[in-house]
């Protein structure tokens, strides 16, 4: 699952949510229901925290063939 991918790189990383949210624009509380797997990011909200983070996009793929 995506939002449990991303849950644990941020947390690997020590990325808090105030940051995703100073850096990207999406509200803490949409990647506070986001991470908890209550909201769905969408496909825009996705790529931007990919770029922004660095996240490996082919890994995210693979969360989601699981």
């Amino acid at each position: 699952m995506i939002s449990k991918y991303l849950k644990e790189y941020f947390k690997n990383k020590r990325i808090s949510q105030t940051e995703i949210e100073e850096k990207t624009g999406i509200s803490q509380s949409k990647i506070n229901l986001s991470l908890n797997g209550k909201r769905k990011l969408s496909a825009e909200e996705l790529l931007k925290l990919a770029i922004v983070f660095d996240i490996d996009l082919n890994k995210l793929k693979e969360t989601m063939i699981k």
